[in-house]
């Protein structure tokens, strides 16, 4: 269902130093490829700053798309989009969509009529009405939709190993002024003193309850047994100042033990900011219609 595209970049010993400079001379002539923001918290004001740091990459800025007055107050000039329905004049190669999942709800079909669609808010593909939905449209109109690995490390590993696997299970710790409780009232976060199993069980069912913190979650169980099959767990943890994430995959005699740390500043980590800057080096050349990057 999904497809890794690996770092195009090889090893060593591929043609020389005069062949290096030819291919970053021949780079530096092709064209820029342009995307689309929907969304300028954390995420895409961070990227957009990354982005423009390094203009030796030939991506620019076609426009960002934010409905809260505070953040799009601070959209670079002349790059703030008023509404999605007309975005296809920008001419963008591809949306990164960096907002909520009814964002994608919104705007996936919308997007994907005209050009790739990269979703952060991967939650979203909980609803398989809407899953099935973006596929129709991807087939119909030959486009792709890019899931990041995101938070998730390891996912080659877990994809190469899809034959054998028989469970797998990620666990997700956090402090709870680290998780977002909107969509999940019959708990209070400021309620929790002691360490607190929040969620245990199918994949599908925790991404309505906490959309903005388990897209790591929907992302691992996409890419392996599917949101049904796959096992999430949820632990607060007023102790914790980090972000915690476990993945295990066990069949056939063989398993995988992934376990990451990373500091967090409110429901985003920086290592996931930063392979979303890879995801989007590496996108382009897969033809899946799904991928996972």
């Amino acid at each position: 269902m999904h497809g890794i595209h690996s770092d195009p970049r090889g090893g060593e010993g591929c043609g020389g130093e005069d062949d290096s400079r030819e291919r970053g001379e021949t780079m530096n002539k092709e064209k820029k490829k342009r995307i689309g923001l929907i969304g300028f918290g954390q995420i895409g004001a961070s990227l957009n700053e990354m982005l423009s740091a390094q203009p030796e990459l030939n991506i620019e800025l076609a426009f960002v798309h934010e409905t809260n007055p505070e953040r799009a107050a601070q959209i670079p000039d002349g790059r703030r989009l008023e509404s999605m329905e007309r975005f296809f004049l920008h001419k963008p190669d591809l949306i990164v969509e960096a907002a909520h999942p009814e964002a994608v709800r919104r705007y996936g079909a919308l997007v994907l009529k005209e050009c790739d669609f990269m979703v952060l808010s991967v939650s979203a593909l909980a609803d398989a009405a809407l899953e099935n939905s973006i596929r129709s449209v991807c087939h119909e109109k030959g486009t792709r939709l890019f899931i990041p690995h995101g938070a998730v490390l390891g996912l080659d590993g877990i994809k190469d190993g899809l034959s054998i696997w028989e469970h797998v299970t990620i666990t997700m710790r956090k402090n709870p002024r680290n998780l977002n409780f909107d969509a999940a009232p019959h708990v209070r976060g400021e309620g929790i003193t002691k360490e607190t199993v929040l969620y245990d069980g199918p994949t599908r069912g925790i991404l309505p309850l906490f959309p903005k913190n388990v897209n790591s979650h929907a992302t691992l169980a996409l890419a392996s047994l599917g949101l049904d099959r796959t096992r999430s767990i949820l632990v607060a943890d007023p102790k914790l100042e980090e972000s915690v994430i476990v993945i295990d995959a066990s069949g056939g005699g063989n398993s995988i033990h992934i376990e990451r740390r990373n500091p967090i500043k409110g429901v985003t980590g920086k290592l996931t900011i930063l392979s979303v800057l890879e995801s989007l080096k590496n996108i382009f050349g897969s033809r899946e219609v799904i991928v996972t990057c």
